[in-house]
């Protein structure tokens, strides 16, 4: 409920583009018990608390705010998807070490989604691809993990009625399977400049 008038305005999946059955996705890393965890603190089994559900709830309504940076608006085929990681060999090499890059404990089993998540303005990608290819330019900004965002200009001189938005877009070195989840990237979005390239 909490996120029914964020699937109204973004009104499509960010990652297909499809309008039909779409449902709200906690962000990896922003689930409902991870972000439990985070208001109550560490917890030892067997510790008795006492929480106030009225500002409980209101925290845990906050933590979804801006809703961007907890949920993602999908489909429900790429909503199974997001949910149904693969299995990657750096996963399973940190289960056995238990620790991951950076030195951070990780857990058996853990594993990361392999879709980028990428949404664009206009929503629907044809009607994108028709403004970039009159445009020429575009904006990319990139969320991250520890709540940075960063936005690039995009130079789409090169991009032609033939190209894929979302083929272009995950073709850069940093948006490619294994080295987005790497740099801590969540999603990203991409909206095309109002000003026509001369």
């Amino acid at each position: 409920m909490i996120t029914k008038k964020q699937r109204a305005v973004v009104g499509a999946c960010e990652h297909c583009g499809s309008g039909e059955n779409l449902e709200s996705a906690h962000i990896h890393g922003r689930d409902r018990i991870q972000i439990i965890d985070l208001l109550l603190g560490t917890i030892d089994r067997g510790d008795v608390v006492e929480v106030d559900l009225k500002q409980f709830e209101e925290a845990f309504k906050l933590e979804h705010k801006p809703f961007e940076k907890a949920i993602l608006v999908l489909c429900t085929a790429c909503h199974r998807k997001y949910d149904s990681p693969v299995v990657r060999p750096k996963a399973l090499a940190q289960a056995e070490t238990g620790m991951d890059k950076e030195g951070q404990p990780s857990f058996p089993g853990q594993v990361e989604s392999d879709i980028l998540p990428i949404t664009l303005d206009p929503i629907d990608p044809s009607v994108f691809k028709d403004h970039l290819l009159k445009r020429k330019a575009a904006e990319i900004t990139t969320f991250y993990k520890d709540g940075r965002t960063v936005t690039r200009p995009w130079s789409a001189d090169r991009f032609a009625e033939t190209s894929n938005v979302f083929g272009n877009l995950r073709s850069r070195p940093e948006f490619r399977q294994g080295e987005w989840q790497a740099h801590g990237i969540i999603k990203v979005h991409v909206r095309v400049s109002s000003e026509v390239s001369r």
